[in-house]
């Protein structure tokens, strides 16, 4: 990916990132870098993420790093945001939360990638020991986006089997094909609603016989995009 532009947002009303998504954040003090996950934020006033209970940072004290400048980034809808906050608290019990301050800015840098197309695609994926549907809601050259539809009681036990660079493998039915074509990839992003889980997939090399029946598949939808 090339860096497409840069434009600086100095008044933020919403926060652009979902619950779920996972954050860089480089302590400038302690000249350590480490990834949360937002939890929660308070317009205006701070962004809660959690920490990883193995993570370094545990073995630091609060103190040392409240008041820390910190910056944070992460990767959201085809595009990279970043900002400078502080650390406001850090929470241990019953877990390690980190009450940051909320930007007052925050930088967009928009990535240049393949041509994005909507679709409803039925596939199948391990997770853990169980075989679990998705539906494939867009997909471009390079990735796609899933969902996973869950219930409330088995969502949070799954997404933690979902971990942002892992493999995927999935097994997909594109029109016209006569059988399931295996698709590889890294996933590059997570996010969470109530009853679903949504991943965005980078795709690694395909097999000849799928990368076949894909190239077929963009080249349909490209032929009937609308303008």
């Amino acid at each position: 990916m090339e860096k497409q532009s840069v434009a600086v947002i100095e008044t933020v009303p919403h926060l652009p990132v979902p619950l779920g998504t996972e954050l860089l954040i480089e302590i400038m003090k302690l000249n350590l870098r480490i990834k949360n996950s937002l939890v929660g934020m308070e317009k205006g006033e701070f962004v809660l993420t959690k920490t990883s209970a193995s993570d370094l940072v545990g073995t630091f004290r609060s103190d040392s790093v409240r008041d820390s400048e910190i910056n944070i980034s992460y990767f959201h809808d085809s595009t990279v945001y970043g900002f400078k906050s502080s650390v406001l608290n850090v929470v241990s019990s019953p877990s390690r939360l980190f009450f940051l301050a909320y930007p007052k800015k925050i930088e967009e840098i928009r990535m240049r990638h393949s041509m994005r197309y909507e679709c409803i695609l039925p596939a199948t994926t391990m997770i853990g020991n169980e075989i679990v549907s998705m539906v494939i809601i867009d997909i471009s050259a390079d990735g796609c986006q899933c969902i996973i539809k869950t219930s409330i009681a088995k969502k949070d036990a799954l997404s933690k089997l979902i971990q942002l660079n892992r493999m995927i493998e999935m097994m997909v039915v594109f029109p016209g094909a006569e059988r399931k074509c295996r698709i590889r990839g890294k996933i590059r992003t997570m996010g969470q609603d109530l009853d679903k889980i949504k991943i965005g997939v980078h795709f690694d090399d395909m097999l000849p016989d799928a990368k076949s029946e894909f190239d077929c598949f963009i080249a349909l939808v490209t032929e009937f995009k609308p303008e």
